[in-house]
């Protein structure tokens, strides 16, 4: 399990100053500018059950929220300029409860449509999925290791551009499975 934590450092320093060498019409303290620092969290490379995924989020490049382990993962990402829709990645290796037909997998809490097959990446099943109320979709797929998808979420009715841009984010995932890459023979 791969734990995250931010940890802030300063360093104190005092001035010894005599107060009698201070006229009055000296500050007697500065003000410094702090300039905020981007940060995007991109999602390359993770590693879910045997399963190599890579996932070119750089649009979204904002983790709002995840939790990433070898047996699951799951990140809701935003766009800097766009805090109306978001999107959410989700992975299970085989041993996860959730793990079956696509037909059944669902994320919780929308009302789905019924599911289109499509071929994206080649792999055992693929389908994507609206809402019924369209303001989401998702891409949802199963390999031989993992079942995963991406969805996008928006607080209103998705666009036709936002629709395209999750398809094409789904096309652009990369899976590669790799045979005992943790727990595997020792070297």
């Amino acid at each position: 399990m791969i734990t995250l934590g931010i940890a802030g450092c300063g360093k104190n320093n005092t001035q010894n100053s005599e107060t009698n060498d201070l006229k009055e019409t000296e500050p007697t303290g500065m003000v410094v500018k702090d300039q905020e620092e981007e940060r995007s969290d991109v999602i390359n490379n993770v590693l879910v059950g045997n399963t190599k995924i890579s996932f070119n989020n750089k649009s979204y490049d904002q983790l709002s929220n995840g939790n990433f382990t070898q047996e699951t993962l799951w990140g809701a990402f935003q766009k800097k300029d766009n805090r109306d829709t978001y999107i959410q990645i989700n992975a299970a290796d085989k041993e996860q409860p959730i793990y079956g037909e696509i037909n059944g997998y669902e994320l919780e809490g929308v009302n789905w449509d019924q599911a289109e097959q499509v071929q994206y990446l080649g792999v055992q099943e693929e389908a994507i999925q609206s809402s019924k109320d369209n303001k989401a979709m998702m891409y949802k797929a199963k390999t031989g290791d993992i079942i995963f998808s991406v969805a996008m979420f928006g607080k209103k009715e998705l666009t036709d551009e936002e629709i395209l841009e999750l398809k094409g984010l789904a096309k652009d995932i990369k899976i590669e499975y790799i045979d005992q890459a943790i727990g595997g023979e020792e070297w």
